[in-house]
């Protein structure tokens, strides 16, 4: 897979939502990383690329992190359990996640944040074991995608309400 295999390639991050997006998986290439969603994810009608003046939903879409590796990555990390009200939170264990997992693994990534300085990307999400935050490292950071074909979950929803 390459980046001109793609009709739009954007690096404006502050304009993409992958909120309730899955990842479907990861393809390992010598030049980085691509994550793969199969069925896309969100372009805001602020991103140079839409002509829309929606927020539009991509068909199947990817995340390419140029030279990109996977640096680390756990589920429940940061997570408690509390039995009830009155009882103190008790810390749940992290569990780590291998890269192997990724061949097999599909979750829905709830929040990324990119962070250039540092070349890091990290990524929170949820699957059938729980919570989960991973972290990648690239010296780039692409969204890349054929087509808007249809709007945004919160196309129109209140502003106070998105976000």
């Amino acid at each position: 897979m390459d980046l001109k295999d793609w009709r739009f390639c954007s690096q404006e991050d502050g304009t993409i939502s992958l909120h309730d997006c899955v990842m479907d998986h990861v393809e390992w290439e010598k030049d980085g990383l691509w994550l793969i969603f199969e069925d896309g994810f969100n372009v805001t009608k602020n991103n140079s690329l839409n002509p829309t003046g929606r927020h539009r939903l991509t068909g199947k879409a990817a995340v390419f992190l140029k030279s990109g590796s996977y640096l680390e990555g756990a589920w429940n990390r940061n997570c408690t359990w509390q039995a009830s009200a009155h009882s103190e939170p008790i810390p749940l264990q992290e569990i780590p996640i291998q890269r192997e997992q990724f061949a097999e693994w599909s979750p829905e990534v709830l929040d990324f944040a990119w962070e250039p300085e540092k070349r890091r990307l990290s990524i929170t999400a949820i699957d059938g074991v729980g919570y989960c935050e991973i972290n990648f490292s690239c010296e780039e950071l692409w969204f890349c995608w054929n087509e808007l074909p249809k709007d945004a979950w919160f196309q129109d929803w209140p502003k106070e309400v998105r976000k």
